[in-house]
């Protein structure tokens, strides 16, 4: 086991037909999601057994309450080399400087298109942009967002480094 992905949430903000069909938004009742306590003894012993990548998912970990003080004690482990996680960006302005502080590593970010208008149609949400500005704020990752396969040390619009290729659409 050299790899981990840990789903901190079944919950997701957005309705992305391929994940949360319409009408099949039944979510864990709460008392049935593992606690930050219970993630972080899962990842400590699945370190054991040498797991040293960990990749913290959701649905959309960001709406994971306390989510900073998970990465804060998944960092402190000595064996994870590795810390990363992938979000849809759409909460991540407000966080993204916590969680580098908290010590996550990578991030990935998970953006189908970057026009508007598709965007909202393929998450039946309107909120493209707040993923674009969420996006901007992980300029202290070393790569960022991988999906994009950038580097962010020269920081620059989303617009141009998910450019399409000529004759390809979104």
């Amino acid at each position: 086991l050299g790899s981990l992905r840990v789903s901190v949430t079944d919950r997701c903000n957005l309705r992305c037909g391929y994940c949360l069909p319409e009408g099949s938004q039944v979510w864990l009742p709460k008392d049935d999601i593992a606690t930050l306590e219970e993630l972080a003894a899962l990842v400590r012993a699945t370190t054991l057994v040498g797991a040293s990548k960990v990749r913290v998912t959701g649905g959309e970990p960001l709406l994971r309450r306390g989510l900073p003080i998970l990465i804060k004690a998944l960092a402190a482990m000595p064996a994870i080399r590795d810390l990363a996680m992938t979000t849809n960006a759409v909460f991540l302005a407000d966080q993204a400087q916590h969680l580098r502080a908290a010590g996550l590593g990578r991030l990935t970010i998970s953006i189908d298109t970057l026009r508007a208008e598709r965007y909202a149609i393929a998450t039946r949400r309107n909120t493209a942009s707040t993923a674009e500005n969420g996006s901007s704020k992980c300029r202290f990752m070393k790569t960022c967002p991988s999906t994009w396969a950038t580097r962010m040390r020269r920081p620059r619009p989303a617009s141009k480094i998910a450019a399409p290729r000529p004759g390809a659409s979104l």
